[in-house]
């Protein structure tokens, strides 16, 4: 059975998880949130949501690890990590946890729903863009 989800936010900050759900809520998307790894592992939401947010700084179970596991279980689902510290190193341990694109925090409305609508029309993919 479905869930419904289009997307699963995982954040341990509640302004981001707030931001994230009411623009894209506000676009028609249903969207879950964690707030933590644990959490984002285990949420119904995986199963069959479109697209996932991570943060890369995560309480207990840290971000690479999450989007990880999430790319095992879902391997072809678009993963956006989200981070405060875009630098080489976070993108390129990023792609190689399974990262399909980046969101630089902080981010604004129009960078988020630009974001959105390509991961969800399947041309974020593979995109070199600068986290």
């Amino acid at each position: 059975m479905s869930s419904g989800w289009d997307v699963l936010v995982v954040d341990d900050e509640p302004v981001v998880c707030d931001a994230i759900r009411l623009v894209l809520e506000h676009e028609g998307l249903r969207v879950a949130v964690a707030r933590d790894g644990e959490t984002a592992v285990r949420h119904p939401a995986l199963e069959d949501c479109r697209v996932v947010f991570c943060d890369l700084m995560l309480p207990g179970q840290p971000g690479l690890e999450v989007l990880a596991h999430i790319r095992r279980r879902r391997p072809q689902l678009p993963i956006v990590a989200i981070t405060g510290y875009p630098t080489a190193e976070n993108t390129d341990r990023s792609r190689a946890a399974g990262a399909t694109t980046f969101l630089a925090k902080p981010f604004d409305t129009t960078e988020l729903l630009e974001l959105t609508r390509r991961v969800l029309s399947g041309t974020a993919a593979g995109e070199e863009e600068q986290p």
